[in-house]
């Protein structure tokens, strides 16, 4: 397996640890371990976004979507790189790039309709573009 494509394991697997952190800290109503981390000012506060009413797309908590794709990624890349093989770029990067699209709806509504910025969030949405462009990078080398 080459190092780009433990790279993108291992983020998918990092995704995953901060996907269900956030979810947990929703459901427990930001009671979380480190929930003061993640509000750094009014601005900067997972809690200001989650009390903003925004927290649902399509009748789904938005912390789902992040406790499934990061998930999904991980098993992908796994299924790619089994018996030495790589992540097949030419698939992940147009699947990567419907989470893209998606976070670009994310920012619109933090930053344009509830004004504060969720770090958690934030490292959730680094972490899919830091995937997109490994896959891009190994779509470019073949």
């Amino acid at each position: 397996m080459d190092k780009l494509s433990k790279a993108f394991l291992a983020l998918s697997a990092i995704g995953i640890v901060i996907a269900i952190y956030h979810g947990y800290d929703e459901v427990t109503n930001y009671s979380a371990p480190f929930t003061g981390v993640c509000n750094i000012t009014n601005y900067f506060s997972c809690v200001n976004v989650f009390n903003s009413g925004y927290t649902k797309f399509l009748g789904v908590s938005l912390y789902v979507y992040g406790v499934v794709w990061f998930p999904l990624m991980l098993a992908l890349g796994v299924w790619f790189t089994r018996k030495g093989g790589k992540i097949r770029g030419e698939l992940m990067v147009p699947l990567l790039m419907v989470g893209n699209i998606f976070t670009l709806y994310l920012w619109y509504l933090e930053v344009g309709v509830i004004h504060a910025l969720c770090p958690v969030c934030i490292s959730l949405y680094t972490l899919n573009y830091l995937m997109t462009a490994i896959c891009m990078a190994i779509l470019l080398r073949e």
